[in-house]
């Protein structure tokens, strides 16, 4: 996988020849006045794109993506990298899937938030949403929150889950996408020894906690 360029005078600097952005956001990630940018690329090599000739489907691109973020955004300071992932945003490798990545986000308090979902056409009836959560702290960026919705279309039940890594605490809401109210809410504590960062936990959904793939 290549390597981004630690610095550069502009965001154009610091993306390689032959790659596109797919997503990023502004804002200040790490509480020290000065604007970040969280950007996503992702390769253009056409060879690396399945068209899917024998179905009627969207192609898939298996081109590599890379998340990046980088400081100093908007200022005369230049951009200067902060750390670079190759692995967390996925992309698309069945025909009957949809896109999972939906984007990422600075949100207004400073934490990185990133989005997926999936969806699949024909082979499976459930339906999902994830956002994983990110704060800046101990100079790595660090998972402090976990939120999934998912539904059966077949039978309608749902789960939603939302965890808070700084508390140590999950909330579990069983119900039925036909009812207003939910079957059941149930909280739960945890131990964690350490909370997961950006860099450890390298793909999304391979992090076996408490019988969940985050």
């Amino acid at each position: 996988m290549i390597e981004l360029d630690d610095y550069g005078n502009s965001l154009e600097d610091v993306i390689p020849k032959g790659w596109k952005i797919v997503s990023q956001s502004f804002g200040d990630l790490t509480a020290d006045g000065i604007e970040d940018v969280v950007i996503v690329i992702q390769g253009t090599d056409s060879t690396k794109i399945d068209f899917n000739e024998d179905i009627e489907a969207d192609p898939i691109d298996l081109n590599p993506r890379i998340l990046a973020i980088f400081s100093g955004g908007g200022t005369s300071r230049g951009f200067t990298k902060k750390m670079q992932a190759n692995e967390f945003i996925i992309g698309r490798d069945s025909p009957t899937m949809d896109e999972p990545f939906d984007g990422v986000e600075i949100t207004k308090n400073g934490t990185l938030k990133i989005d997926f979902h999936f969806w699949y056409s024909f082979g499976s009836w459930s339906t999902s949403n994830h956002t994983y959560l990110f704060r800046y702290q101990h100079h790595q960026f660090e998972l402090i929150g976990y939120d999934s919705y998912e539904s059966d279309r077949g039978n309608g039940e749902t789960t939603d889950r939302s965890i808070n890594f700084s508390t140590r605490k999950m909330k579990i809401t069983k119900g039925n996408s036909s009812e207003d109210e939910p079957h059941s809410v149930e909280w739960k504590e945890f131990e964690l020894d350490e909370l997961k960062t950006l860099e450890s936990l390298g793909k999304p959904f391979e992090w076996e906690f408490m019988g969940i793939s985050l």
